[in-house]
């Protein structure tokens, strides 16, 4: 019966909502805080009141509605979430919060499922805009990079602020978040704390050739828990930062579903610190930006039934980093800007097993560049940097040094009273082999060669006035990578170990189509409908006697995208959201028997605000995932949550 009423829900507003769109979207100027970034066509990222009508678990579920990003799941709440950006890998991608980069040397990779999203107040990614020079260089320079913006480490002039969120859901999954803001015009003081579990035993439908078996998924139960202190303040035309961010978590790692196996029994514990901190100085013709991160992480890994070593495998891992940066730009006139900027990252990996190596490494980033702008509606970039990455490995062999120099340029041009605009663009990236893909005793290949992009891309835009109650935005871009030595990794029994291999030669001919509109039919009433449609086709083109030859990469979906409606009447907002992957393969090798099927999941989300004295708000949510309980998975036998429910409490001061 309940499937029922959420069906005829869904449908009544699919139906209603093909008059136009949801979410209130104003197309006007978003500026982070410090300035390390400006979208300037709202459009473009995901503002608070767009995440709050997604009404998503974490950055993964957010990161997937931007277009050309593919999304790797390899679990439920807590599980392993990584992120493709055109077909490039996970490590080739870098996530910045409040302009301070996420950084892991010993895997490479961000676990978005670990990042909430109850704090979120803007995200979004580099696509076209590559002149965020504020950013860390690191990111700059990288392949591409997601920024986002929290609550508790900005600026702002409202004063005190509070925020007390709990949520409960499927698989007892329950959640806390809390925080506490002081901001004005001169000072920044922010605590915050959040605490999430979940059993994670979910059902699913296991499939073996023609038999089907009801199954629980096991070994998935997940705890976290963070807190974290922020401090700042203005003084002349400089501020200054400085914050201290912990986390830690507890969940075990679930494996494979291979025939009707579905035992496992591997545990993660792991304690994430980091102190931050940052000075801009801001001047007529300078700005300047230097900033600092020190994090140290602390992972136990446990396999009490490791065949062939007696008790298992209780090995602990920690990976220490320091990262130093500086950015500056100048303007010598208000057409001519340069910008330039250093950055270095020394990063180490002590582990508790005396055969492991000991490596160490130096990596040191540079870029300067130029922007102009011609005839008020031409713009140029000119960008070269260069990285140095020196390899020290006390207990084996190291891997080799590497020199690299990195071109970037761009062209753009806009016209018209309807904002149409193009753009294009060249990039050259380089991304070096994590500890774990060089070093590790299971999975670590020395011999692996670091991976290089040429990255081609033309877009091109229109926005229609905002001044009308009905306007919307349509962009579509076209993009071609060469990729050397491209790294791919491959789950085998477990998140734990994998399988490492280059492959020499891959080219990923990919576009997309972003459309967002909204919709305001009286004061009171107002629709939004979001949609992105990608198609990669990343392919192997190393040797034409391989039996790889020509085909899609592993897990790379040629088709992919997003289609959100929203309805909005005063205080209750109702949004249906969809997501869909087509046909993948679980191996290079496109052949029928390592096939992952495609899928199509819709989410449907309900919340209202009641508005209390005194600037009190409190809202209520209720969230249908996965509404017609479709049976799929992201990676092949690793099977994800049915239908799921999660019911939210937020309490906001102002």
């Amino acid at each position: 019966m309940k499937l029922v009423i959420i069906s005829c829900l869904w449908f009544g507003i699919h139906c209603f909502g093909q008059q136009g769109g949801v979410q209130e979207i104003n197309e006007v100027t978003y500026t982070y805080t410090l300035d390390t970034f400006n979208a300037k066509n709202a459009w473009e990222g995901l503002n608070a009141g767009k995440i709050e009508s997604l009404q998503a678990n974490d950055a993964a579920d957010l990161i997937q509605k931007l277009t050309s990003t593919n999304i790797r799941s390899y679990g439920g709440l807590g599980g392993l979430k990584t992120v493709s950006s055109r077909g490039l890998g996970a490590n080739h991608s870098i996530i910045v919060a409040d302009g301070f980069g996420i950084n892991n040397t010993q895997n490479g990779q961000v676990n978005l499922g670990q990042i909430h999203a109850d704090n979120i107040s803007y995200i979004r990614s580099d696509s076209d805009e590559k002149t965020q020079f504020l950013q860390p260089i690191s990111a700059q320079v990288s392949g591409s990079h997601f920024s986002l913006e929290t609550f508790e480490n900005n600026f702002g002039a409202d004063g005190f602020q509070f925020r007390l969120q709990g949520k409960q859901g499927s698989f007892n999954q329950m959640g806390t978040y809390s925080a506490a803001k002081f901001s004005s015009k001169k000072v920044l003081l922010s605590a915050h704390g959040s605490i999430r579990k979940s059993d994670g035993n979910y059902p699913f439908t296991l499939t073996n050739g023609s038999q089907n078996s009801e199954e629980t998924r096991t070994n998935n139960d997940y705890l976290d828990y963070s807190f974290g202190f922020t401090g700042g303040f203005k003084f002349g035309n400089s501020v200054f930062r400085l914050g201290y961010l912990q986390k830690e978590f507890d969940q075990g790692l679930p494996g494979a579903v291979i025939l009707y196996n579905n035992f496992t029994d591997e545990r993660m514990e792991r304690i994430d610190q980091n102190l931050f901190g940052d000075h801009v100085f801001k001047g007529k013709k300078t700005t300047f930006r230097s900033f600092f991160k020190m994090n140290k992480n602390q992972m136990r890994y446990t396999d009490p039934d490791y065949l062939g070593q007696d008790n298992g495998i209780d090995i602990t891992y920690q990976n220490e980093s320091l990262q130093l940066g500086v950015a500056v730009e100048h303007i010598f006139k208000n057409d001519l800007k340069i910008h330039f900027g250093a950055e270095e990252v020394l990063s180490n990996l002590i582990v508790s097993d005396i055969g492991f190596s000991k490596p160490n490494r130096m990596h040191h980033f540079g870029i300067v560049g130029l922007n102009y702008i011609f005839l008020k509606k031409y713009g140029l970039t000119l960008q070269l940097s260069e990285q140095f990455i020196e390899e020290n490995n006390k207990a084996g062999v190291s891997a080799e040094n590497q020199f690299k120099i990195n071109p970037y340029i761009a062209f753009s041009a806009k016209e018209g009273k309807h904002k149409f605009g193009h753009t294009i663009w060249y990039r050259n990236s380089f991304r070096m082999p994590t500890f774990n893909e060089l070093y590790y005793n299971n999975i670590g290949n020395l011999n692996l060669e670091p991976e290089q992009a040429h990255q081609f891309n033309y877009a091109w835009s229109f926005s229609s006035s905002n001044k009308r109650k009905f306007h919307f935005y349509l962009r579509n871009t076209f993009y071609l990578n060469f990729v050397d030595e491209k790294i791919v990794a491959i789950p085998t029994k477990n998140l734990f170990t994998w399988s490492m291999q280059n492959v020499e030669n891959v080219r990923i001919l990919g576009g997309d189509l972003k459309f967002g509109s909204k919709f305001n039919t009286t004061k009171d009433l107002s629709f939004s409908l979001d949609l992105n449609y990608s198609n990669q086709n990343a392919i192997d083109i190393s040797d034409p006697n391989s039996p790889t030859f020509k085909n899609q990469i592993a897990y790379m979906p040629v088709h992919s995208g997003n289609i959100d409606l929203s309805i909005r009447y005063k205080d209750l907002g109702i949004t249906i959201s969809n997501y869909a992957n087509s046909l993948r393969y679980a191996l290079n090798e496109n052949i029928t028997a390592n096939q992952v099927d495609g899928f199509l999941i819709s989410t449907l989300s309900s919340h209202y605000t009641l508005k209390l004295r005194n600037k009190n708000k409190l809202t209520f949510r209720f969230t249908v995932k996965n509404l017609f309980d479709s049976q799929y998975a992201v990676i092949r036998s690793f099977v994800l949550p049915g239908r799921n429910y999660i019911i939210v409490m937020k309490y906001a001061f102002n």
